[in-house]
């Protein structure tokens, strides 16, 4: 009895800790770092439309998923708009993000927040006292754990910088 309490407290607490699947990724971590930039190249190009932006930077890179346990390919970035009405951005964003097939999976008022392929993507609008018209967006993959050559692969990336991926 004390041996199964031991073990349902300890795959409870690993599964409050990590956002990692319990397995390993179906397709190599270069394919999912790939598909993870295709999806943020998308979704940009949509949101900075839909605000009328003249500069986005986003940057990327693999990093240890929460708990310590995975990997996944994520990172972020801005996005320079003229200023406007807060609320009719968000949703002119929202709009776009959603017309071009991502999911909306909005929870917090000032966000707009979306997935496809198991990418999370979150908008939302800087405090116009530090940065009037600077919005900020936000990106990370799915986790998972990689074993062999992708493990290799992904811890040597987590000790590089972010690289550009949209300029």
């Amino acid at each position: 009895m004390r041996t199964a309490l031991t073990l349902l407290t300890l795959a409870a607490l690993l599964g409050a800790t990590s956002a990692c699947s319990l397995g390993g990724d179906e397709v190599p971590a270069k394919t999912r770092e790939q598909e993870v930039v295709d999806t943020v190249d998308e979704a940009v190009p949509l949101a900075r439309d839909a605000l009328g932006a003249t500069t986005a930077v986003v940057d990327g890179k693999w990093n240890s998923c929460p708990g310590g346990v995975g990997h996944r390919f994520e990172g972020g970035g801005t996005l320079t708009a003229p200023e406007g009405d807060g609320a009719a951005q968000l949703e002119a964003v929202r709009e776009a993000l959603v017309g071009g097939g991502f999911d909306d999976e909005t929870q917090a008022d000032g966000h707009v927040s979306v997935v496809r392929r198991g990418v999370e993507l979150d908008f939302s609008q800087q405090l116009a006292a530090k940065t009037p018209g600077t919005w900020s967006m936000s990106f990370q993959g799915p986790c998972h754990r990689y074993s062999g050559d992708d493990e290799d692969y992904v811890e040597a990336q987590n000790l590089q910088p972010a690289r550009t991926l949209v300029e």
